[in-house]
């Protein structure tokens, strides 16, 4: 009875052992596997990172221009034909509230006035750099008749 014994734990032991070989040489075919297609993986990336980086580059390029471009625009608009409908626009109220406000009552609403400093001194018109001298200017002009 020993016998059959033996043989079943031969058995069972050669079993195990062919199991292990069999766990063994599949877990180095899947590393195997993996490694190879890691490798490929990585192979097709820097191919498509090498073929896409030009076009890319060139879009980024297009698009730095296209957005500079259009700053640009708006910048020129802006001073060139936003800023003097803005000073036109407003001329009425900053004509007869600034006058008002730096003391020269005869200045205002005259479209003369110009009320800019310049350093420590201010030109308040051409015809009158530092402001009539009389209550009333014989140049007034009225910023609403333009």
């Amino acid at each position: 009875m020993d016998d059959w014994l033996k043989q079943l734990q031969a058995d069972i032991h050669e079993a195990a052992k062919d199991s292990s070989d069999w766990f063994a040489t599949v877990s180095q075919q899947s590393a195997e596997a993996v490694e190879q297609w890691a490798e490929s993986a990585v192979d097709t990336i820097e191919r498509v990172d090498k073929e896409i980086s030009p076009a890319l580059e060139k879009l980024t390029s297009n698009l730095d221009t296209a957005v500079d471009s259009a700053i640009d625009n708006t910048l020129i608009f802006l001073e060139r034909d936003l800023t003097p409908w803005l000073e036109e626009v407003s001329a009425p109220v900053t004509r007869t509230v600034n006058p008002w406000l730096q003391h020269h009552p005869a200045c205002i609403g005259c479209k003369h006035y110009h009320g800019m400093d310049y350093g420590h001194a201010m030109l308040v018109c051409g015809m009158h750099p530092y402001g009539p001298e009389d209550r009333s200017c014989g140049d007034w002009e009225s910023v609403l008749t333009q």
